[in-house]
């Protein structure tokens, strides 16, 4: 492993870890401050990493639009239509996804926070979708480095120690990176991402 790669995986796993720290010490800390923080801090680490990919992770283009807004919209009505099934399966679904929105109304709110929310899923798609899937790849290319960089999209929801977020994570983090291997870029994951949450969490949530 070349210098380069070792110091990538490195700030990888320090971006992990302010994630998690974020998610682990949501009963002390405000959940928008602790996400907040730690989204800015993995912003900070990322500017010491490599790019192999260059400035096309970022081509905007109507089709990496159109399938990252459809591909959210997809999932949210997923989300909204599978809540009550799984509801019935599991019932402590009804219990658990209360109180993850109880930790979104904190002050100042879903609404007021939208910009924090932004900030997180802008870092987060920087930190998995783009560096954990460049770091994954130099030794398990393709789909097997989508499945790892989900597999650690989960670290911080284990963290959170919330099974449900886990699974959550895991389905969402093939999801977007599959979108990332698809368009090579990180536009159609961002806005699927953004699109989920913004209609999940913050206009129409499931509880």
């Amino acid at each position: 492993m070349s210098t380069q790669a070792r110091s990538n995986a490195l700030i990888l796993a320090l971006c992990i870890s302010a994630f998690c720290v974020a998610m682990g010490l949501r009963e002390q800390l405000n959940i928008w401050l602790g996400t907040g923080a730690a989204a800015l801090t993995a912003l900070a680490l990322l500017r010491f990493s490599s790019k192999p990919n260059g400035d096309g992770m970022w081509q905007v283009t109507h089709r990496n639009v159109l399938l990252g807004v459809g591909t959210g919209v997809v999932m949210s009505l997923a989300t909204w239509g599978l809540y009550p099934v799984s509801g019935e399966l599991i019932p402590q679904i009804h219990t658990e996804v209360p109180k993850l929105y109880a930790l979104l109304r904190q002050t100042p709110g879903p609404v007021a926070a939208f910009p924090v929310l932004v900030l997180v899923v802008f870092a987060e798609e920087r930190v998995w979708r783009e560096l954990a899937i460049d770091v994954f790849a130099r030794a398990r290319p393709g789909t097997r480095a989508v499945l790892l960089s989900a597999v650690v999209y989960t670290f911080p929801q284990i963290a959170f120690r919330s099974p449900l977020l886990v699974v959550v994570a895991l389905g969402c983090g093939l999801i977007w990176g599959a979108l990332r291997l698809q368009t090579r870029g990180l536009v159609a994951p961002l806005l699927a991402h953004l699109t989920w949450d913004l209609l999940v969490f913050v206009l129409f949530p499931v509880a």
